[in-house]
This record gives C-alpha cells, structure tokens and sequence, in this order.
C-alpha cells in the first residue's frame, strides 16, 4: 500500500524513535557484574545474545552508548538466522552453535511464549518482565556470580548490630523496632552473637513467701510491689501421670525484676504503652538460645523459677498466657505456647531441672497448652491466622522445631504431631507468601526431614526474593498492637533463615 511517504522521511523517523531508547539500568549493573566475573575467570562464564530485529534497528541498538556489547560470546540475530523466537528451529540453531547444554544454561526473556520455547527444549528459562525483573536477575546472581549463602552471610556481617525489625503500616515508611525477640532468632540460627544485640536481664527472680490468707484474687498486688524472701521451686512428680497437687502460685505471689525478658530492648517502646512487661515468648526464646555454658548465663535466673513463673501465668483455662503481668490477661495464642513448650522441653531433656518430667508424660500444668497446640493443628484453627500471628507460618515453623527437639525426648509427642504437620505444610506448598513467611514454610519442611524436590519450587521463589546488597526482604511474621495492618518484620531474621536452610541443605 502506497501511503505517499518519502522513504527518507520514515527513515529519519525510526532513527529518531530509536534514539530514545534507554538501556535498563538494573539490567545494566547485572551485564556489568557478569563482565566482570567473566574478565576474573572466577566461573567459566559464556554469555550469548538472542533476539527478534531487523539488521537496521540492530545497527543502531548496537550504537547505544555506555553498553558494553563486548561481554557477549556471539549474538543471533532473527535477520542473521531467518528465523525467529518462539519457533523451536531458532533455539535448536542457537544450542547448536554454541554446543551449550540446555541443562546448564540460563536462559532470559521478557515473553512468556518464548520462554515457554526454551523450556521445552530443555532451558532454565526465567522471565523478566518488570513484575519479576529483580527475581530473575537475583536468580542469575545466586547461579552465575556468587552462591546464594555467601552473599547472605556478608550482609549479616557488614549489618552486625544494626540488624533491626521495622513495623510495616500501609502507606507509611516503616518505622525501625530493636527488640530482643529477632535478636535472639537471629542468634540461635546463625551461633553468631557478635552480630545481634540484647537487652540482659540484669536482677533476679523469686518466689514470694506464700500465705494461706493472700490467696485473693479480686485485688492482686502488683508484681513490682510484692515483697518476697526466697524459696525453693516445688519439684513436678516423675511419675507418668501427676496426681492432683495444690494449685501453684499466683503471679501476684512473684516479685518480677528484670530477670524475665522483654520483648523490647532498653529502647522505649513504639507504638504501645511507655512501660512494657517482660513475655512469656521471648523468655522462653532466650532460654533456648542462650546455653549454661555462656560467660553471662550467671545473670539469668535458674531454669526451675523461670518454669514456675511460667506455671504461674496459666489463664482459667490452663493455658499459657503472654505476658508476666496481672494487668494483660487473656493473651493466648498457640504460637507463643508451642514456644514455652520447646522451653520446658529443653529444661527437662537438658537436665537443668531434674524433676521436671518429659513432654510425653502427663502433667496437669502442661496438658491443656499441648492440647490447645494439637488442636491447632488438626483442624487447621490459624489457617487465616490470628490477632497476633496474621500467616499460619509461623505456627508451623515454631511446631516443627518442637518435633525436631523432642524428637528424642519425646518421642510420642513428636510422632502425634509430626504427621499432621506434614499435611498441614504439603497443603501450604506453593502459596505465595512474604519473605519471612515462605523461609518458614520451607524450614519447617526441612526440619521434618523431608524431600527437598516437593519444596522447591518455595524454595527457588525464595532465593529469587534476595535482593542486591545479599540480603531478603523483611517480610512479616506477627500483628502489632490492636491494628492488624501493623505488621513486624526483620531482613536480619529473615536472612538468617534462609542461610541456615541453604547450609544444612548444602547449597
């Protein structure tokens, strides 16, 4: 069709359409990085080019400034072969010319039909449109440039002591939480203490002097005001069944000084009450990180009176409570029981308290939070989650390292549990999740011992959320405060778990 237009004209106007192209500055910082690995020979690197263009547009596409076309072994071009992506023959052409193996080889491209193409003819192909750009080029870094695992341990050492959560809110800039509870996390993951810091409780803990008249409930006194003298915890039975025994001690009966653990550090606390008492949770988070052997283990109270403050905290229904504080009843949740569970655990199967017997043996201070634990579980309670943990993640991460420890101690416990965990996992595989979240997923899986193959597809969106400096995203794991849409979050975390998972897989 003849449009009445000078050939020269139209010619004019392409080159003037083409000089406005931009090269891709994230794209550009990768080729850089390839060419550079490539120049040091730290990988035997072969870097090809393949594209649909026609030799004009070629010729002024290779004029760009500042791009550095030499990094490419040999580039196939549609006008040079005559063919033209999707169509098989083209990457048949492609493989052939090279000698490469399809196994082996990576392979980019902002379609999804051609790399549709590639994989079937055996390609890693990966997509790069601007929704996944930062995925795929993260992919190429942790195939190509540098294991996944070493970058992740450099971002926590260059990160040391500045690993902070931050507490998400829409639409708003995150605001930076240092707390102990990521802190201890990050330590107990990663056996590197130098790279966290803590808030230590520095005082003591003691059981008041208990009087028959102080049983009344209706005006408890408050835990900062109770005087008390010493006296030794009382001893559970060993046997496999506790007879009835007298109820335990009140928390009133307790003066509670900073020998329990905040959840936050000596910093003020955001977005909550100025005073914050010390909780369950990160008490029991502390006890399982922290080893008798530490130079600063002195400073913690003995194993038996942190048992009992816990013993002491249990709501009308005989669940373990949040918080070592008459003032904040009612907060329960699985989670945090599944993390005093571990606690007890350790201090029964460790020997610090010598009479205080397994999980699997009945204990009528114990049996109601295990049972509201197996309860969870099987009929999938926090599948939406709850007020304080918003992804069932989090539950299954803290189940599963429940089972991986009392695998031995417990071993009738582990085995109720450990089959239901599974099919609680193998239903979440492949459910799009943050960061901290889908670390969660996947070490739960490994801490179950299982397959490798049935998460990897987890396993490689979560390597292709490492972001450039090696480090993950922050992600979310908990709720704060009344809001739900106020989330907690911690890149250190995070990434601590994805290098642990890396490491005992190997990789």
């Amino acid at each position: 069709m003849d449009l009445g237009l000078d050939p020269s004209l139209v010619q004019v106007a392409l080159h003037q359409a083409q000089s406005t192209l931009r090269v891709n500055k994230e794209a550009l910082a990768l080729i850089h990085e390839l060419a550079a690995a490539k120049a040091q020979g730290a990988r035997p690197l072969k870097i090809y080019a393949m594209s649909n263009i026609a030799k004009e547009h070629m010729d002024i596409v290779q004029a760009l400034p500042s791009f550095p076309w030499p990094v490419f072994d040999r580039i196939f071009t549609s006008f040079d072969a005559g063919m033209r992506k999707p169509d098989l023959s083209f990457y048949r052409h492609v493989i052939q010319e090279t000698g490469c193996n399809p196994s082996t080889t990576l392979y980019l491209d902002d379609k999804s039909e051609n790399i549709c193409a590639g994989r079937l003819l055996g390609l890693r192909g990966e997509i790069v449109d601007p929704d996944q750009r930062t995925r795929a080029f993260n992919i190429v870094r942790n195939l190509l440039l540098e294991d996944a695992s070493l970058r992740a341990e450099r971002f926590l050492h260059m990160h040391a002591g500045k690993l902070d959560s931050v507490i998400s809110m829409p639409g708003k800039d995150d605001i930076v939480l240092k707390d102990n509870f990521a802190q201890l996390m990050i330590w107990g993951l990663t056996g590197m203490e130098d790279i966290v810091y803590l808030t230590w409780p520095d005082g003591i803990i003691t059981r008041a002097q208990e009087e028959a008249d102080m049983m009344d409930t209706t005006s408890p006194t408050p835990i900062s005001d109770a005087s008390c003298s010493p006296s030794p915890a009382p001893s559970p039975p060993s046997s496999s069944t506790s007879p009835p025994s007298s109820p335990s001690p009140s928390l009133h009966h307790f003066e509670v000084k900073p020998t329990l653990w905040n959840y936050f550090t000596h910093s003020s606390p955001i977005l909550t009450t100025t005073t914050f008492p010390p909780d369950i949770e990160t008490t029991s988070i502390a006890y399982l990180t922290i080893t008798p052997s530490h130079p600063n283990y002195h400073l913690l109270s003995p194993p038996s009176l942190i048992a009992e403050a816990m013993f002491a905290i249990r709501n009308k229904d005989g669940h373990f409570e949040t918080y070592f504080s008459p003032d904040r009843h009612g907060r329960v949740s699985p989670e945090v029981c599944v993390s005093v569970l571990r606690c007890l655990n350790k201090f029964s199967s460790s020997g610090q308290i010598p009479d205080l017997p397994s999980l699997d043996v009945t204990d009528e201070r114990i049996e109601p939070s295990k049972k509201l634990v197996a309860d969870c579980l099987r009929y999938r309670a926090n599948v939406y989650g709850n007020r304080f943990y918003p992804h069932p993640e989090s539950f299954l991460y803290y189940l599963a390292m429940l089972c991986d420890e009392c695998r031995d101690s417990s071993p009738r416990l582990c085995g109720e549990l450990k089959g239901e965990l599974e099919a609680a996992l193998r239903e979440r595989l492949n459910v799009p999740m943050n960061a901290l979240a889908l670390a969660m997923r996947v070490r739960a899986w490994q801490l179950l011992g299982l397959g490798r193959g049935f998460v990897q597809r987890d396993l490689e969106s979560l390597l292709g959320m490492q972001e450039g400096d090696g480090g993950w995203p922050a992600g979310d794991f908990c709720s704060y405060g009344r809001v739900q849409k106020q989330r907690i979050g911690s890149r250190g975390w995070t990434t601590a778990l994805v290098c642990r998972i890396l490491k005992d897989w190997g990789m």
